[in-house]
């Protein structure tokens, strides 16, 4: 922001001079007047809530554990393992301890277990997950250990990342998991200290070899063996249902079962293949294809696994399934893969069947995707971003690899991602490619200066952060290439020969930080149906852009210039020119008109052009005005007939706001009533209607969001409203009556300084029939700056409905006095999914419900800093089972507490963190 502040500073002075009083470029002022009040509510927003997010959220002491997604089909033997290894970790003696057998084998599953282990927590101060690789590097573990530690190794030296590593874990004992580990990897250059008995830190790997563990001087070794004979039939009959115990398909079932090895990897795998499969034909000539000689291309897995492996790909259903199954290999390995780039590179090369739009590609693509998982030939990730990402397995990926290499039988793919390769390599081979990829492979600084690529359909450099300059001839002899990445490269522009792509489908140019210029020569890429350029430093977006009629995706935002137009001021839009790229599917600029700069009837003619998009499904975009807004609703007919099924408008100066990216439809609104007086204008209700998002900012007249009305709200999943100062309360009775908010999942209310009470509500509770769907989908509330209101819950009515509350989240509201009114009774089971409370500078907050203890099952952590008044906690020594942490800001606030009995503070104490010590608040 400082930054932004010092690059404006001086382009305001200039365009606040006027020559003999008249003022030579109105437009100029005006847009620069806009960015100046973006700035004023991008820092409002920073104040606002920024001593909580650097407090708690941002900076919160990392967890002691971070769960482990665990595969459904776990065996008895895996348990024994892992007793085994729990064994050796009791043991004070022993320090290191490995894990090795064959790829496949159950290795990760049980590193997964021991990490998720409740013994284990209580063990450790951290338990650290690291996923090794055969690729590894030192930069590429410190990376990840940082970020499991809350530590910024950003463009820090190696010493600077060890001294912070050192100085995180001094006095800490921590237990490593190093999982898939190739080769000797020295700990203490990596910035570990030392383990020893004194210490009682530990190092668990596992690795295929076994002696991997003896240059790691690991002190025991244990052995997964492979699944014994029963265990191996009852894992496979989980995975392909109970058909295999069919009296004409048993024999054939074991047999196959016995070819799997006792390998937990390939009866999945081979299970998913023949799943519900009731054809006695097929499962006898899956069995001969088996008993088929063939050699394995892999390393460390003997031929009957690989064979496995290899038939359950054969058996695939379509070569659609093959050929996407075979493209993920292009990935490094162990990396997550995330759903959507993936399928755009499916569909830009041609591997989705049929004439479809982007979206129904994507709907597609899932259900390609699931298919894949379910043949556990592709796994389900873990952690937040699940949903959106997929990962193979490095056992399969070898597969795939060995299929596609210049000895396989498959299309060549040549994969050097992740393997530090400083240069494209020139064999003779690569010219046969159909498929390179460089991902993430960051050491790769320079390119062949014009290589010969036939056959070459996609070129993958996305993450190539080094490769500085493309030579001007490099594109020359590629004459079918279809999907070009050069997402996060450090190029500050493209070469000529980028011209010669004639049948480039897909160019991603996303991150790319440097480039600061589009070349005309793009326009000549006359099959170009997706174009992205993210975050790079281009001062505007050509006209000739509008030429590229085959464009179906054309995404351009964030651009780090500061005087960023989308069009060039010296070029002239006409009406006409953005019709032009009729094909448009997914519009996605959101500047397109706010940062136009050249006059007012441009943005009418925006707004008609873009409703003419027949085929029109995502629109992300900033309507100055209203009036901007109403004229592309009356004429669009894909909003009308509800084929634009995914949208993103801000009306006003605002920027839409980084939370809202986990919603398909949102809405952004700063402004007040309509010109006939009604609470909002036809246009904002109507598209509010549809939302699943929606922020609200300075409404001066709005005194409750019931008034938004229950038609408007019911597909809302997220609501956040900025002074608006009128506002006095979230709902009232009558809209609990007409059941508003129904599907609301999060509400977040800041800086409004007349607001009372979320829910006002005189005489008795309405019938619970008539409200039983307002608020009860709440998992978080959160409230800033609202200095007027003295409890968050009036009654314990309202607390009932938030069942599913699991974050309450209130700072800097000056008044607050406590959760709930003090003539109002709690049960003991109020709030029973809450997980996190944090409050901070509450000057007048004195209690949670009249000093009484309640009981949250599911309570993980509470935040207090600055509530001098607070002298009790609502709990004793049965209630929050499942706390993990009670964070506060200084160990003065703990021992002033009060307490029905010291056997509830002795209970708790172990949890406390004084988050003065931790360096989080402020000094000064």
């Amino acid at each position: 922001m400082e930054k932004n502040i010092t690059i404006i500073k001086p382009e305001f002075e200039d365009k606040k001079k006027c020559l003999r009083g008249l003022c030579p470029n109105i437009f100029a002022r005006m847009k620069l007047g806009g960015r100046v009040v973006n700035m004023i509510y991008d820092v409002e927003e920073l104040l606002t809530k920024s001593k909580f997010e650097n407090d708690f959220v941002t900076d919160s002491p990392p967890l002691k554990v971070e769960k482990k997604l665990v595969p459904d089909s776990l065996t008895p033997s895996a348990f024994n393992t892992l007793e085994k290894v729990l064994d050796k970790i009791r043991d004070k003696t022993t320090l290191k301890i490995g894990i090795w057998g064959m790829g496949g084998i159950g290795k990760t599953t049980v590193m997964q277990l021991l990490n998720n282990t409740r013994e284990i927590k209580t063990m450790f101060d951290f338990v650290i997950w690291v996923t090794v690789s055969k690729s590894w590097n030192i930069g590429k573990i410190q990376e990840e250990v940082g970020k499991r530690l809350s530590i910024d190794t950003t463009n820090e030296s190696n010493e600077r990342v060890v001294s912070k590593l050192l100085q995180k874990l001094e006095g800490k004992k921590y237990l490593l998991l190093l999982d898939d580990v190739w080769e000797k990897v020295d700990l203490s250059v990596v910035g570990f200290p030392n383990a020893h008995q004194e210490n009682g830190c530990k190092v668990v790997l596992t690795t295929r070899k076994l002696e991997v563990c003896r240059r790691m001087e690991t002190d025991d070794e244990i052995k997964v063996e492979s699944l014994p004979k029963k265990e191996a039939w009852e894992m496979f009959n989980l995975k392909v249902g109970n058909v295999a115990k069919a009296p004409t398909i048993r024999q054939h079932a074991e047999e196959i079962v016995r070819k799997c090895g006792g390998l937990p990897l390939a009866l999945k795998v081979v299970g998913g293949t023949l799943r519900k499969v009731k054809n006695e034909n097929v499962w006898r000539q899956f069995l001969r294809d088996l008993k088929s000689p063939t050699k394995a291309l892999i390393e460390d897995i003997n031929e009957e696994v690989f064979k496995s492996l290899k038939v359950s790909y054969d058996y695939l259903t379509d070569i659609e399934k093959k050929n996407c199954l075979l493209f993920c290999g292009l990935y490094p390995e162990n990396n997550k893969i995330e759903k959507s780039e993936l399928i755009g590179y499916w569909r830009a090369e041609g591997l989705l069947s049929g004439e479809l739009t982007l979206a129904d590609a994507r709907v597609k693509g899932d259900v390609i995707l699931e298919s894949l998982i379910d043949a556990s030939l592709l796994e389900k990730c873990d952690g937040y971003y699940a949903n959106d990402y997929v990962k193979m397995h490095d056992v399969v990926r070898d597969l795939v690899l060995a299929m596609t290499s210049p000895k396989g039988e498959e299309c060549l793919h040549l994969v050097r991602a992740e393997t530090s390769t400083e240069k494209m390599p020139e064999d003779e081979e690569w010219e046969k490619a159909t498929r390179i990829s460089f991902m993430d492979e960051k050491h790769l600084s320079s390119l062949s200066e014009s290589p010969n690529y036939p056959m070459l359909l996609t070129l993958l450099l996305g993450g190539c952060s080094n490769l500085k300059v493309i030579p001007e001839s490099f594109f020359n002899s590629m004459p079918r290439l279809h999907v070009l990445d050069l997402s996060s490269t450090g190029i500050n522009s493209l070469p000529v020969s980028i011209s010669k792509l004639v049948t480039l489908r897909e160019l991603l140019l996303n991150n790319c930080l440097n480039l600061n210029v589009l070349p005309v020569e793009l326009s000549e890429l006359k099959a170009l149906e997706v174009l992205e350029v993210t975050r790079a430093q281009l001062d505007h977006l050509p006209v000739w852009i509008f030429e590229l009629t085959t464009l179906k995706r054309l995404k351009i935002k964030d651009m780090r210039r500061s005087n960023y137009n989308f069009v060039d001021s010296e070029q002239v839009l006409v009406p006409g020119l953005i019709s032009k790229i009729s094909q448009m599917e997914e519009f996605c600029v959101p500047s397109f008109l706010y940062d136009f700069g050249v006059s007012y009837k441009s943005e009418d003619i925006v707004a008609s052009e873009l409703s003419s998009f027949r085929l029109l499904s995502s629109l992300d975009i900033k309507f100055l005005s209203v009036s901007n807004l109403q004229c592309f609703l009356q004429n669009s007919k894909s909003w009308r007939k509800r084929k634009l099924t995914e949208f993103r408008f801000c009306i006003g100066p605002r920027e839409m706001n980084f939370y809202s990216w986990r919603y398909k439809n949102c809405l952004t609104y700063q402004g007040g009533r309509a010109e006939d007086h009604s609470i909002l204008p036809w246009a904002i209700e109507n598209v509010l209607s549809y939302s699943n998002y929606f922020e609200l900012h300075g409404h001066g007249e709005l005194t409750t969001l019931s008034d938004l009305g229950a038609r408007n709200t019911c597909e809302l999943k997220c609501c956040r409203v900025f002074s608006c100062d009128m506002l006095e309360n979230a709902m009232n009775r009558n809209g609990l009556e007409m059941d508003a908010f129904g599907n609301l999942e999060i509400l977040e209310l800041f800086n409004l300084r007349n607001l009372k009470c979320i829910l006002e509500m005189e005489g008795p509770p309405p019938p619970l029939s008539r409200v039983a769907n307002n608020f009860t989908n709440l998992t978080k509330l959160s409230l800033f700056k609202c200095p007027m209101i003295k409890h968050v819950f009036s009654n314990g009515f309202m607390i009932q409905q938030l069942s599913n509350l699991e974050l309450l989240e209130i700072s800097h509201c000056s008044g607050l006095e406590g959760l709930l009114s003090e003539d109002e009774n709690v049960e003991y089971q109020a709030l029973p999914n809450l997980k996190f409370v944090h409050l901070l500078e509450l000057p007048e907050f004195v209690s949670f419900f009249k000093g009484i203890a309640v009981c949250w099952k599911s309570l993980e952590r509470v935040q207090i800093s600055k509530c001098p008044k607070l002298r009790k906690l609502p709990l004793d020594v049965n209630s929050a089972t499942n706390l993990k942490q009670i964070q506060v800001s200084n160990r003065n606030f703990w021992d002033a507490l009060e307490w029905d009995n010291n056997a509830t503070k002795l209970h708790l104490q172990p949890l406390v963190i004084d988050l003065s010590l931790q360096h989080i608040f402020p000094t000064h």
